[in-house]
């Protein structure tokens, strides 16, 4: 079964981007970034899980020093090199970063660690890769409660770990603020952005069933999602490396 984001109907409602919020999303996340971590235009930047390189593009555009990492290659890479792409590009596993200690200025992961079988290993060796000082912006799915055996949570769970979505590996809040803190990271700040999550679930929908997944089309006792108290919301994460 091709995962999710590989389905053309995925593609169609998402557009290039493959994740809820968008570009509008990334721009949130650097304007936080600059906020609460000093990051700025000119910084060396990862985008970890770069897909077809849509943000790079968005982020070149805005004077970043800019490298794509992505488990697999896409054929829209050779395009956007053949157009002059000032973006390098790496095939390789987000959890062993081909990089090394100190290299970066920031790190960008939008719907890529909850893809991850082990998400703190890649935390820590962003975490590595990153200067003193250097900035981890983070967007992901939570789930909003941890569901018990009552509450048909092992069930719904078992059901939805197909591997074909970011639902796959979705944790509570606090979970994610425990790895984050586990990883050497100190989190400066989160934004609930539920409602774009909502938004790209509607556009699935609009788009036909064979681009929804189970669980929002009611197959699933994992639940939905919504913009107010669905069982998933989408989070935005600003977390720094502690200078030494």
């Amino acid at each position: 079964m091709n995962a999710l984001w590989e389905q053309d109907d995925f593609q169609r409602a998402a557009g290039e981007t493959w994740r809820p919020g968008g570009l509008a999303l990334t721009r949130r996340a650097l304007e936080l970034g600059a906020r609460c971590c000093g990051f700025a235009p000119g910084a060396r930047l990862l985008d970890m899980g770069c897909g077809a390189g849509a943000s790079l593009e968005f982020l070149a555009g805005r004077g970043y020093r800019l490298l794509g990492l992505d488990r697999r290659g896409h054929a829209n890479w050779a395009e956007r090199a053949g157009r002059g792409a000032t973006a390098a590009f790496l095939r390789a596993d987000a959890a062993r970063l081909p990089l090394a200690e100190g290299c970066l200025d920031g790190v960008l992961c939008e719907c890529v660690l909850s893809l991850l079988p082990d998400p703190l290993a890649a935390l820590r060796d962003c975490h590595r890769a990153l200067r003193p000082g250097g900035a981890l912006l983070l967007s992901d799915l939570f789930r909003r409660t941890d569901m018990t055996e009552g509450e048909g949570g092992t069930a719904a769970r078992l059901a939805c770990r197909e591997g074909t979505s970011c639902l796959d590996g979705a944790r509570p809040r606090a979970e994610w603020d425990g790895l984050l803190a586990r990883a050497g990271f100190l989190l400066h700040c989160f934004e609930d952005h539920s409602p774009a999550l909502a938004d790209l679930a509607a556009r699935l929908v609009w788009y036909g069933a064979g681009a929804a997944p189970h669980w929002l089309r009611g197959g699933c006792a994992c639940g939905g999602v919504s913009s107010g108290r669905g069982a998933f919301g989408y989070g935005l994460w600003i977390a720094q490396k502690e200078c030494s």
